[in-house]
């Protein structure tokens, strides 16, 4: 891979991390997520209004729109209520496995099929996965992380996991449709309003101003959310997609990290540890499956 596209990806997993680092931070998670991305729209309409030849709308895009918004509305929320009592260090990398999940599925509904790297990237995610919850390792501790997967924070983060499954498959079978970035633009707006629509039904137009209090921080996050959005798609024109998408996924360390270093998050070695086997997992479900 040449330089550019590796410094794109790689930027793109830092920013990542760190919008999710200023996500936890936030008062009311679910409210930030939506403030992230009522801010950060704006800037990607000028980008996509010079990259497209023709802004219209396809009507036949529009089941997978909404299929898809919905889905990314179940990601952000699923992922504000694990932050509001799990740590970072967890629930990043727990949601980051997706792609186990988008194998799985596009197994199931694309008839696509498993190599036997494929089948070793999912063991290996999942023994990630497993790693980021133990204490220890006495008797309970080994059997300690299914009974945390199954409640709190954790399952939260999986259906955050189950929620990008559903959007990752659907944009799939829509980016096939029509342009690519014209689908991604309409996205956007979607989502947006989706997202505005159940967090203020949620939270109400209060706790979301409140929010709001600190502007910049928000708009920060929003840009760090957009801009590596636009650097992996960039990136992507560069290089081969399965290697963008698997590299990227080095945030999965990164946000570990953040959550151990910045918040002081407990059992940061072990923490490292699951997130360099989930990372690895990804990297051969990406590059070798």
């Amino acid at each position: 891979m040449e330089f550019l596209p590796l410094a794109l990806v790689l930027a793109s997993a830092v920013s990542h991390g760190f919008w999710n680092y200023l996500a936890k931070e936030g008062n009311d998670k679910e409210s930030f997520m939506l403030l992230l991305n009522l801010v950060s729209l704006p800037l990607l309409i000028p980008v996509f209004l010079l990259m497209i030849p023709e802004i219209y709308f396809p009507l036949e895009i529009l089941p997978f729109l909404l299929v898809s918004g919905m889905a990314e509305v179940v990601y952000f929320l699923g992922l504000g209520k694990a932050y509001e009592s799990g740590d970072l260090s967890i629930v990043y990398p727990v949601a980051r496995s997706s792609p186990v999940f988008v194998t799985i599925a596009a197994a199931i509904f694309l008839g696509e099929t498993f190599s036997l790297m494929g089948l070793l990237g999912i063991f290996v995610i999942f023994m990630g996965v497993y790693v980021l919850h133990l204490k220890g390792i006495t008797r309970d501790d080994i059997v300690s992380p299914i009974h945390y997967l199954m409640s709190g924070s954790s399952r939260y983060a999986v259906i955050a996991a189950m929620g990008t499954t559903v959007y990752s498959i659907t944009d799939k079978l829509g980016v096939t449709t029509v342009n690519p970035l014209l689908y991604s633009f309409w996205l956007g707006f979607f989502v947006t309003g989706m997202m505005t629509v159940v967090t203020v039904y949620r939270k109400g137009v209060k706790t979301i101003r409140e929010e709001f209090s600190s502007p910049l921080k928000v708009m920060f996050a929003g840009l760090l959310m957009r801009g590596g959005y636009l650097m992996v798609l960039y990136a992507m024109s560069l290089a081969q997609v399965s290697y963008i998408l698997a590299l990227r996924q080095i945030s999965v360390v990164l946000g570990a990290l953040m959550g151990v270093v910045f918040l002081g998050e407990s059992y940061g070695r072990v923490r490292i540890i699951g997130s360099l086997i989930i990372f690895s997992g990804v990297f051969i479900l990406g590059v070798l499956a």
